[in-house]
């Protein structure tokens, strides 16, 4: 009789042990079955940093599952500038450094040859001829060539804002004979663009935590339209159950804001469950 009543609370046991865990899988079955938000924002406009305000607000119901957001598209002009107010100038004299010339390139997005093209057209503009002074690159030292074909001509990058980092020169004086940069050219100092967002986690740039959610290099030219469409999506956890206002912005890799010089820039973000 003992041995009856021992077996019996054994399998009423299992049962229950069963029941419970056929109750909450049923219970997930129903929660994962229920429909829930999926959505496709776009921000666009007029700068680097844009900042959306969601009314009514984003919201994301609370529970087992948590939703996370992928870039799926991004849209603007290489309009950044390599070129800038802060490292556009140098010095030229026609007439044996008893007088000189400043001379600031305009702020955009240049080649060596572009550079060399826009001091000609300046060169020329203050009196010079255009053909006295050149620049261009050497593609196996990756130096920049400085050709000074007059004696009475003369290059001065000591100035403030001076171009000679791009160009790799110290910051001197050259006169009459070909040159080689001291330096290698560090004409674009945008190594890669980085897409921040304010909602999001998980990632990380040099060990730190950042809002990361996708990082790429344009493969177009200055000048022309950039569309970034990933192959492969990459989902970051969203961080927040409802979204009243998001941030995105795009840096290069040190974490500054681009110059997108007021070009249209409109990225599309996909938010799903996880």
């Amino acid at each position: 009789m003992y041995y009856i009543r021992f077996v019996f609370h054994i399998l009423s046991s299992f049962h229950t042990r069963h029941s419970l865990k056929m109750e909450e899988y049923m219970k997930k079955l129903v929660e994962h079955s229920e429909p829930k938000p999926s959505y496709h924002i776009i921000v666009t406009g007029g700068s680097s940093k844009l900042k959306t305000i969601y009314n009514p607000p984003l919201t994301f119901p609370e529970g087992a599952c948590s939703y996370e957001m992928a870039l799926i598209k991004l849209e603007t002009y290489y309009s950044f500038p390599n070129v800038k107010s802060t490292n556009n100038a140098l010095r030229v004299s026609l007439d044996g450094g008893k007088t000189w010339k400043l001379i600031e390139i305009p702020v955009g997005c240049y080649e060596i040859t572009d550079i060399n093209k826009e001091l000609q057209r300046l060169i020329t503009s203050v009196g010079g001829k255009s053909d006295r002074i050149t620049f261009s690159p050497n593609l196996n030292t990756l130096r920049c060539m400085l050709d000074i074909k007059d004696e009475n001509y003369r290059v001065d990058f000591n100035v403030k804002n001076s171009i000679r980092k791009v160009l790799g020169f110290d910051a001197k004086i050259y006169s009459k004979g070909r040159h080689e940069g001291e330096q290698l050219v560090n004409i674009l100092d945008v190594n890669s663009i980085l897409v921040n967002c304010d909602v999001i986690g998980a990632s990380r740039v040099n060990g730190k935590e950042a809002p990361v959610i996708h990082n790429f290099f344009p493969n177009v030219g200055p000048g022309e339209k950039i569309v970034e469409t990933p192959k492969n999506l990459i989902y970051v956890p969203i961080m927040l159950n409802v979204i009243s206002q998001m941030t995105v912005w795009v840096t290069d890799q040190s974490g500054k804001e681009l110059d997108l010089q007021g070009e249209e820039l409109t990225i599309t973000f996909h938010i799903k469950s996880c």
